[in-house]
């Protein structure tokens, strides 16, 4: 096995069969002699043929290797070999081998053990009324939902969210047709290189269908199927650095800003560069700036907890991509400005074209007294036990853990444990409003089924109601359906916004001579 691995080394110093002797001046300071050492160490060659591997990478790959050097990272005893294992078959025929990215978390838990099973953990408890991580139909909590939604997909099977550890498995085993761009907040071999050509090929993009992406991660990446998400989604493997990979939201980042509707947090880059140093900004005492940390525990959450449009519309012709980034006042005329409101789907009921909104919990949570508090999604989701400590990576509800998230030493450190008691009755009251809403449009749709059947009403205020009924439909579901913290992360944007709904529902009955 010496005698193999040394020859190994040899090999490596010509990087893919050259003579050694035409190597760069600079391979020639790696020694492979064995000379006065009639005893060498195995773990002594591997060293060598791994000091050989790195001087080849550098040859291609430069800007990696500098910000390697220039991170946590740089002190790797192996350098390029942790990460990409197949780094010397690679070397030995570039042409035939690519280079392989491994988004396993097995690879980061070998120093970071912690955060892997924090990541995994899921105790499949639902610590207050809503939410929780019991995988259950939100039709239990919404039973008009189905027939609200007028044959949009959601009405096949709709649950409420599990562990963050089986998103991209629950996705890939719910019953309703899925696309690929979905797979961006399930799969972080997805985000990472989707629209991006590697040797002239798309990895993943809007030309790849839902069906053959989940079949290249499986080929590729099998033990993500297990995770969907990994490490490198917020951490450049490379430098150790914040990031986000998420290309959609950082087009809407670099077009609004960080913080669109709050000008004293906002930050308008000029590049992606510009982003991550801000994400990264450190002060005098060599801790992230107060900025730089709110924007870590917001943006890295937002790169999947908002409003996009993910699928191929009523058009049919393109797989939407994309990010308003706006409030949900400012959504409708975004839509209707940009698609003609095409972006998602034909309502059966209506016959117009609607809205769904999917998991807006960042713009919901603009504005709200939390945010601004400067309080991130970090600091309620990913509990601390103490100043100083690591913070955990639990993403869950802040209801399981008051103490560290909500009490404790941090924000509300009088509540500790009672802090929950406090949480229920907003949730509460904002879902009784809900409730109430949810009713109305049921009886203006069922109205308006019934009219649409019988033929003989006046046309334009059936018109008039229909578009009513779409509005106050858009309003409630996402505020209540789609945003998962049962109006919390904004109590008082949840009540405008179904005060709005409602207002909807009592214009188009109206209309249509409802009491």
């Amino acid at each position: 096995m010496e005698t193999a691995r040394f020859a190994l080394c040899l090999v490596l110093v010509g990087c893919g069969g050259e003579d050694p002797a035409a190597a760069p001046a600079s391979d020639a300071s790696v020694d492979t002699s064995t000379a006065g050492d009639s005893t060498l160490d195995v773990t002594d060659v591997i060293d060598v043929a791994e000091a050989a591997v790195e001087q080849k990478c550098a040859t291609c790959h430069t800007p990696y290797l500098a910000k390697l050097d220039l991170g946590k990272h740089k002190d790797l005893k192996n350098r390029c070999l942790d990460c990409h294992k197949d780094a010397v078959a690679h070397q030995a025929d570039p042409a035939k081998v690519r280079a392989s990215v491994d988004f396993s978390l097995d690879v980061c838990a070998t120093c970071h053990a912690d955060q892997k099973t924090q990541f995994l953990n899921n105790d499949n408890t639902k610590p207050g009324k809503y939410g929780g991580s019991i995988k259950t139909s939100k039709y239990l909590d919404f039973p008009a939902y189905q027939h609200l939604m007028g044959g949009h997909g959601f009405t096949v099977e709709y649950n409420e969210e599990g562990a963050h550890a089986n998103a991209l498995k629950d996705h890939i085993e719910i019953k309703r047709k899925q696309n690929a761009a979905c797979l961006q907040c399930k799969s972080t071999p997805v985000a990472f290189f989707w629209g991006e050509l590697r040797r002239g090929q798309p990895t993943f993009g809007k030309d790849l269908s839902w069906a053959d992406s989940v079949t290249k991660i499986k080929t590729n990446w099998p033990s993500t199927i297990d995770h969907g998400t990994s490490c490198s989604h917020c951490h450049d493997p490379h430098s150790t650095r914040f990031r986000v990979i998420r290309k959609q939201m950082i087009a809407a980042v670099l077009e609004r800003g960080t913080d669109p509707y709050e000008p004293a947090y906002n930050f308008v880059p000029k590049t992606y560069g510009e982003l991550e140093d801000k994400l990264n900004e450190k002060g005098p005492d060599g801790k992230l700036t107060v900025h730089a940390r709110r924007l870590v525990g917001t943006l890295t959450c937002a790169q999947c907890h908002v409003e996009y449009t993910c699928g191929p519309g009523v058009d049919k012709t393109i797989l939407r991509d994309d990010f308003p980034w706006r409030k949900l006042r400012d959504l409708e005329a975004y839509y209707k400005v940009k698609y003609d409101n095409n972006q998602d789907w034909v309502h059966s009921g209506t016959g117009l074209k609607g809205i769904k909104a999917q998991h807006p919990e960042t713009e919901f949570y603009w504005e709200s007294k939390h945010y601004k508090a400067g309080a991130t999604c970090m600091d309620c989701h990913l509990g601390v036990s103490a100043p100083g400590k690591p913070r955990s990576h639990w993403f869950t509800s802040p209801l399981k853990q008051p103490a560290v998230t909500c009490g404790g030493s941090l924000c509300h450190n009088t509540l500790g444990e009672e802090w929950s008691k406090k949480v229920i009755p907003i949730q509460e009251k904002v879902m009784t409003q809900a409730k109430a809403v949810e009713l109305g449009l049921d009886a203006v749709l069922t109205k308006i089924e019934a009219l649409n059947a019988e033929g003989t009403f006046d046309p334009t205020k059936l018109t008039q109601a229909k578009e009513h009924f779409m509005k106050g439909l858009l309003w409630w579901e996402f505020t209540v359906v789609s945003e998962n913290s049962a109006g919390f992360h904004n109590p008082s944007e949840a009540t405008l916004n179904l005060t709005t709904a409602q207002g909807s529902v009592d214009a188009a009955k109206a209309l249509l001579g409802m009491p």
